[in-house]
């Protein structure tokens, strides 16, 4: 196996195929305030059937990219991404920079009429108020029209890299800023590569 030339900076955008690209704007601009860079219809460009709008939540060009096809082309979805066993996109996530953001989106949601289908949680097997689930985030869940998943998240703890464990430091800090003790647990234990399930 070949080498990467080099790593990545990280992960920058995601593209959902939507139902109804009205509705989408509508819930994306509207209620998420996202702004529209570009939209090009389905058949604008040669041997493309779909269309795309560009929207963006920083200074790039596109974060989230709609893709749409002729309407009535795409059915409307049954059921959503979070909780549906199919292929394709689980959630896209949003970071936002503070518990207090978190707390403002939260009630924003609520009042909007947006339904939250997880959540708030932290997740994490040894935050006092942690879900069980890793991750060591604060997170809440709820779906655009097309049932596509999103997360608010803020609160991801930083890995130290040479043990593959949480910084313990940011940890303890996180522990104090919710309001525990910076005793009240321990990061989780780093994961030891194990793979052994794929062989069944």
């Amino acid at each position: 196996m070949g080498t990467p030339p080099s790593g990545f900076m990280g992960l920058q955008h995601i593209a959902l195929k939507v139902h109804d690209i009205r509705a989408g704007i509508d819930f994306y601009v509207n209620k998420l305030g996202f702004t529209v860079s570009e939209i090009y219809p389905p058949g604008t460009v040669e041997g493309f059937p779909f269309g795309l709008c560009f929207m963006r939540c920083t200074h790039l060009h596109h974060d989230v990219n709609l893709i749409f096809w002729p309407e009535g082309e795409i059915d409307t979805p049954e059921g959503n991404s979070f909780e549906t066993a199919r292929v394709g996109v689980h959630h896209l996530a949003l970071r936002l920079a503070s518990k207090k953001d978190f707390d403002s989106w939260e009630a924003y949601l609520k009042n909007e009429g947006i339904e939250i289908i997880y959540g708030p949680v932290v997740h994490s097997p040894t935050h006092p108020e942690g879900d069980g689930l890793w991750g060591e985030n604060r997170a809440l869940y709820f779906c655009d029209p097309s049932g596509n998943a999103i997360e608010l998240f803020c609160d991801m703890g930083e890995m130290d890299p040479d043990t593959n464990r949480f910084n313990e430091t940011l940890f303890r800090a996180r522990l104090e800023r919710d309001g525990h003790s910076p005793d009240a647990a321990d990061p989780p234990a780093a994961w030891k590569p194990d793979y052994s399930f794929l062989e069944k």
